[in-house]
């Protein structure tokens, strides 16, 4: 009993350890930036065309977007 009690405040650091560090991958992933793209012609219909043309403008990926469904590149900002 005595050691589960010495325990008890280091595995409660370990735990907030954790859970700040799953915090901090959150807050970064959720940033990311948007830029119609340039060399996309037509309407956006499949994002995977349009993630592929992206890539070779140097994004990440893109996504269709609005009423006249253009190409927006995304990339991590």
């Amino acid at each position: 009993m005595e050691r589960s009690r010495r325990m008890l405040p280091a595995i409660l650091l370990l735990v907030l350890i954790v859970v700040a560090s799953e915090m901090a991958t959150m807050m970064v992933e959720a940033r990311t930036c948007e830029s119609q793209s340039h060399k996309f012609k037509g309407p956006c219909l499949r994002a995977s065309n349009c993630a592929n043309v992206c890539k070779t403008e140097g994004f990440h990926g893109g996504k269709c977007r609005g009423f006249r469904r253009r190409c927006f590149c995304t990339k991590h900002c």
